[in-house]
């Protein structure tokens, strides 16, 4: 009987390590050795991947044609932070790129829990903002002799930036098909490449990332930049932000100003949380941003490979049997060569940020 082999990824996106350097292959992410091993059930159905984290079904191909060694042109970072991204909440409750949450986990059996998360993420940016604008730059410009004009107009700029980026990423179209490309949802003319149908939008998405859901839409071709510019928002304002309290309370403790000692310290809580919270989801995005590299296409491992026991060559790790997938796990690699996207990192960047996106043939397919 044909295994249906199961994903389960409880704790998100993880590392890759290098491969020994005797081989070939340079390194991207693995994807955590205890949250992606395979538990198997028997089934009579046809193989396939189910994955918690993508949701999407791959078809299992096996192709006796592995891919031709060569020497990367360049070594990927690697992800130490588990559970950073979205994906390690439960997709049963919040959804996923695939469906909506299980009727069984909304609020009262009608109550869609999803926006709770975006609504607490801007509500804490928004608090955090006064927070900073109205007690601690006006504490830091009379404790430290800095103009407050100055400090406060460049926090506003960068506050500012991330709340439109964020409101942008949340509310607007992620970059469906157009409407007058309607015959490809009936498969009478191909979809573009890298685009992909998700359960919130009636049109495929182009350049589909993924579905996050701190901001409770899909991240594709019209608003990825915007969601990369938000979480480097973010960073910005947890840095700063834990600059600014540790040196008022530093400051505080020698002048006694105990006043204010509460809030300090509530903020310089919420600065470490978000540092916690963006610093790992930004690090793997630079990676897959550097690699041009999707992230529904990383959590499907389109582009890694491993070398197999069995046939003691490079395979796809889609085509390795259960057991060599498990034990293999922590030696999975990133082969540039099966990207074809993959440009080298320099340009790789210059498309994600300079690629006109609103042309009207634009496809996504860059």
């Amino acid at each position: 009987a044909a295994g249906r082999r199961t994903w389960c990824f409880a704790t998100g996106p993880a590392y890759a390590t290098m491969l020994p350097s005797s081989t070939s292959y340079d390194t991207g992410y693995d994807l955590g050795k205890n949250a992606g091993m395979r538990p198997m059930t028997m089934t009579v159905s046809s193989p396939t991947y189910t994955m918690s984290r993508g949701e999407r079904p791959v078809p299992i191909t096996y192709s006796s044609h592995p891919p031709a060694e060569h020497v990367p042109t360049k070594k990927h970072m690697e992800c130490e932070d588990e559970c950073a991204e979205e994906e390690c909440l439960d997709p049963d409750k919040c959804g996923n790129d695939n469906r909506p949450p299980k009727p069984e986990h909304l609020l009262c059996g009608w109550m869609d829990t999803r926006p709770l998360l975006p609504i607490t993420l801007a509500v804490s940016t928004v608090i955090g903002m006064m927070v900073m604008m109205l007690l601690q730059l006006p504490l830091v410009s009379r404790l430290f002799d800095v103009s407050l004009v100055g400090i406060s107009c460049v926090s506003l700029a960068v506050y500012g930036i991330t709340l439109g980026c964020m409101t942008y990423a949340a509310f607007s179209d992620p970059g469906q098909v157009r409407k007058d490309a309607k015959l490809a949802l009936v498969g009478e003319v191909p979809l573009p490449k890298r685009a992909y149908k998700s359960w919130q939008y009636k049109r495929p998405v182009r350049r589909f990332d993924h579905y996050c859901r701190w901001l409770n839409n899909c991240i594709g071709l019209l608003n990825h930049r915007e969601f990369f510019a938000m979480l480097v928002g973010l960073l910005a304002i947890a840095v700063f932000g834990i600059a600014v309290d540790v040196m008022l309370a530093i400051s505080m403790i020698n002048r006694g100003f105990w006043s204010v000692e509460l809030l300090i310290i509530l903020h310089l809580a919420y600065s470490v949380a978000l540092l916690c919270l963006a610093g790992p989801i930004l690090r793997i995005h630079l990676g897959l941003v550097s690699r041009n590299e999707l992230a529904s296409e990383w959590k499907r491992n389109d582009f890694y490979v491993a070398k197999s026991l069995k046939r003691g060559e490079f395979v796809p790790v889609n085509d390795l049997s259960d057991d060599e997938f498990n034990s293999l796990f922590d030696s999975f690699a990133y082969d540039q060569k099966r990207n074809a996207f993959d440009r080298g990192g320099l340009k790789n960047c210059f498309s994600f940020w300079c690629i006109p996106r609103w042309l009207p043939d634009q496809l996504g397919e860059f």
